[in-house]
């Protein structure tokens, strides 16, 4: 099966994929007989798909554990369960260990450096900017303490696939309550009701265009795309940032967060840059991102 699809359902970009492919603790890893044999079975490549899917959509839900388990060998009996079991300790160990272990993250932070790469790209992230000052302006509630910026592919009564790009807040009512009630506070499942905000498809059509991300291509690299666009996002977000846009709108410095549902180390590496450092973000919102409390995988 392709590994980097898989990688990407982690949160690695193309490159850190290839880079974690060259690693010899990785090659070494690959060629375990067990793991290849699970990974070579028709019903993982099924199942990593059923995975990613629910991952994209917000987490596995506890119903989803019998879907996974029926996908992966037609139902939940014990054997089938202890193979499930094997395939996603053999898929932590293999990302978890591996992935992103041992980095710090203000060194990573620091490395990344996200901008535009072409005139497409400036013309997007001016239309980013727009669209997240236009769309901040709009929110009724003044007491917004946290945004997102996320994407992910919307289906159409026929099947056909196109990309989304949105904003979500939270507000500061919402993280007390959240908080009082122990709920996890960054995640973005428990933010204010009815807080998404998508994006004109028009300019998101445009630079997917320029770019070669054709949606409805059997090649279409859903992962690449995202990388790029949230890329661009976080400079967009320095911008502002810089502007102090959030400061003379809502009276105080508000955290972006750059990412869709599932966090993960490089939203924190994205969060730490864009936001120019780690104030605005807790030690729940780094262990959310696999980080412990020291800021270090």
């Amino acid at each position: 099966m392709d590994l980097s699809k898989l990688m990407g359902m982690f949160g690695f970009d193309p490159s850190a994929a290839e880079e974690l492919m060259q690693d010899e603790q990785m090659q070494e890893m690959m060629q375990d007989p067990e793991l290849q044999q699970a990974m070579e079975r028709p019903e993982t490549e099924h199942l990593l798909g059923q995975l990613g899917g629910m991952l994209a959509q917000g987490g596995i839900m506890p119903d989803d554990v019998d879907n996974l388990l029926a996908g992966f060998g037609g139902g939940a009996e014990a054997g089938t369960s202890e193979q499930l079991d094997g395939l996603i300790a053999g898929v932590e160990q293999l990302f978890g260990d591996l992935g992103f272990g041992g980095i710090d993250l203000d060194e990573e932070a620091e490395c990344y450096q996200p901008e535009a790469e072409d005139a497409s790209d400036r013309a997007f992230l001016t239309e980013l900017k727009a669209w997240i000052k236009d769309t901040a302006a709009d929110i009724p509630e003044k007491d917004v303490c946290m945004l997102e910026i996320g994407s992910h592919l919307n289906y159409d009564a026929d099947g056909a696939p196109a990309v989304d790009l949105w904003l979500g807040y939270n507000t500061a009512v919402t993280d007390a309550e959240n908080r009082a009630k122990n709920a996890e506070r960054w995640n973005i499942a428990n933010w204010t009701e009815n807080h998404f905000r998508s994006l004109d498809a028009e300019p998101l059509e445009d630079w997917c265009q320029s770019q070669g991300y054709e949606p409805q291509d059997p090649d279409f690299d859903e992962n690449e795309m995202k990388q790029r666009i949230y890329d661009l996002a976080a400079a967009a977000v320095m911008e502002l940032h810089s502007e102090r846009f959030t400061e003379q709108l809502f009276g105080q410095k508000i955290p972006f967060i750059i990412e869709d549902y599932e966090y993960n180390q490089k939203t924190a590496i994205r969060a730490v840059k864009a936001n120019g450092g780690r104030e605005l973000f807790d030690a729940e919102f780094f262990d959310d991102c696999g980080f412990p409390e020291d800021g270090e995988g």
